[in-house]
C-alpha cells in the first residue's frame, strides 16, 4: 500500500516534492496547511508537512527529527506589509494559507518587538491596496511580487527565537510509517536544491524566480540539531506568553 503524503499548497512543498526522484510508493495530495493535521490523525498510513504549532493541539503525532521545511534567513512563506505613517500598531490582518503559526506567532512577535497587544483578523477578500497591516501567507507573495515590499516573517521569527524558523514539520500518526519515510527519502534532500524554478513555477515573474534562485540556500529540508532546537524554541514561546499551560514534548522519530 502506498504511503499517503500530504503537502501544503505552497511553492516550498512543491520544491521538496521535486527533489524526490522516485515517487512511485507515494500517494501525494496537496491541501490547505490547516487541514493536514486532521488527515494525519485519521489515517495511520500517512505522513504530512504540518505547521509546527499544530503540535500544540496534536500532541500525539510523531515528528521527524530529520525532514521538514525550515528557513534560516530572508526567504519566507509569509511577508508583513505595514500601513504607512502609523504611530500605533493595534491590528494585523491575515490572508492566504493561514495557519496556527501565523495566528500565534504574530501576536508574540508584536508583543516582544513592539510591546503591543495586537488583534489578528482573517481577511478573505482580495487586497488591491495595502492600507492596513497585512500578513500574506503563501504563493501570492511570489506570484504578485509582494515580497519586494514586505517584511520577511521567517526572518523576524529567527530573530525572535535565535534559531532557524521551522515553518513545517514532517509528522505522522504511525511511528513506523514515519521512520520508513525518513529512511527512504532523507537522502533526497541532502544534495542541495534543484534550480529549475522556471519549470516548477512558469507563471512567476522573473523577479520572483531570481529571488528564489539567490536565496534558496536559506531553505532547509534535511534537519540538523539547530533546526530541532528551532522546533523546541517555537513551541516554548506560547507557553512563556501564557497562551498554553504546558510546554509541548515533541515525539521525535
Amino acid at each position: 500500500m502506498n504511503t499517503k503524503f500530504y503537502l501544503p499548497r505552497n511553492i516550498f512543498s512543491q520544491i521538496i516534492l521535486s527533489e524526490i526522484e522516485d515517487k512511485s510508493e507515494l500517494y501525494i495530495e496537496f491541501l490547505p496547511s490547516s487541514m493536514i493535521s486532521k488527515r494525519l490523525s485519521d489515517d495511520n498510513n500517512s505522513v504530512g508537512l504540518i505547521p509546527t504549532l499544530d503540535l500544540i493541539t496534536n500532541k500525539d503525532l510523531f515528528v521527524s527529527s530529520e525532514i521538514g521545511i525550515s528557513f534560516d534567513a530572508l526567504l519566507s512563506n509569509a511577508y508583513i506589509h505595514f500601513k504607512e505613517e502609523q504611530e500605533i500598531i493595534d491590528e494585523l490582518f491575515l490572508r492566504g494559507d493561514v495557519t496556527s503559526n501565523e495566528v500565534i506567532l504574530s501576536k508574540i512577535l508584536f508583543k516582544e518587538f513592539y510591546d503591543v497587544e495586537i488583534k489578528t483578523t482573517l481577511l478573505n477578500r482580495e487586497v488591491t491596496d495595502f492600507k492596513n497591516n497585512i500578513l500574506t501567507i503563501g504563493d501570492e507573495n511570489y506570484e504578485k511580487e509582494l515580497f519586494l515590499n514586505g517584511l520577511s516573517f521567517a526572518e523576524e521569527i529567527i530573530e525572535l527565537i535565535n534559531a532557524p524558523y521551522v515553518n513545517f514539520v514532517l509528522a505522522g500518526n504511525s511511528e513506523e510509517v514515519l521512520k520508513d519515510f525518513n529512511s527512504k527519502y532523507k537522502s533526497s534532500f541532502a544534495k542541495g536544491h534543484a534550480d529549475n524554478y522556471e519549470n516548477l513555477f512558469p507563471v512567476f515573474p522573473q523577479t520572483s524566480l531570481d529571488f528564489l534562485s539567490v536565496n534558496i540556500q536559506h531553505l532547509v529540508f534535511d534537519f540538523e540539531e539547530q533546526d530541532r532546537e528551532g522546533i523546541n524554541q517555537l513551541l516554548q514561546m506560547p507557553y512563556f506568553h501564557g497562551m498554553i499551560k504546558e510546554i509541548i514534548e515533541v515525539k521525535f522519530v
